[in-house]
């Protein structure tokens, strides 16, 4: 996927490091009550039992490439997708880009994407509520405890 000098492929082994870095600040901008950064390795592990899929969002310039965002798919056993993660850095936000990376997960979700969302993330509801998910249940996240919404997006 290429859009607005951004490129999107799958992660490497070496880009674990700068993922930790973007996921932390990400999330401690959203919710700073934990430490991201100790949360990390169980995140990792996480993803890497569900089989997901990690992408990450480029930005080059004159000098460098960087890692703009992420974006985590983990398939689930009705053949729908579930959207993990997307993940930008505070500076990324409202650029546009999460629309670009969920317009990825849909066209690799096939019929339904799915995914959960803390309650207490009103931006996240309204992005995704914006991009046609509905909401269909309400859970407790298992790693903070914290109430959630479960959506669905069907094509």
């Amino acid at each position: 996927m290429s859009a607005a000098a951004v490129t999107l492929r799958l992660a490497e082994a070496a880009d674990e490091p700068a993922l930790k870095s973007l996921w932390c600040e990400a999330w401690q901008a959203t919710y700073p009550a934990f430490d991201y950064e100790a949360r990390w390795p169980g995140q990792w592990r996480r993803w890497h039992m569900l089989e997901a899929e990690i992408f990450v969002a480029l930005r080059e310039d004159a000098t460098a490439e960087t890692i703009v965002g992420m974006l985590v798919l983990a398939p689930q056993e009705d053949d729908a997708l579930l959207l993990e993660q997307i993940a930008l850095p505070p500076a990324e936000q409202g650029s546009g880009l999460a629309h670009l990376l969920l317009l990825f997960a849909k066209q690799k979700a096939g019929s339904v994407l799915r995914l959960t969302v803390n309650t207490f993330n009103e931006r996240a509801i309204r992005f995704y509520e914006r991009e046609a998910f509905q909401r269909c249940g309400s859970g407790i996240n298992p790693g903070s405890g914290l109430p959630t919404f479960e959506y669905e997006w069907r094509r």
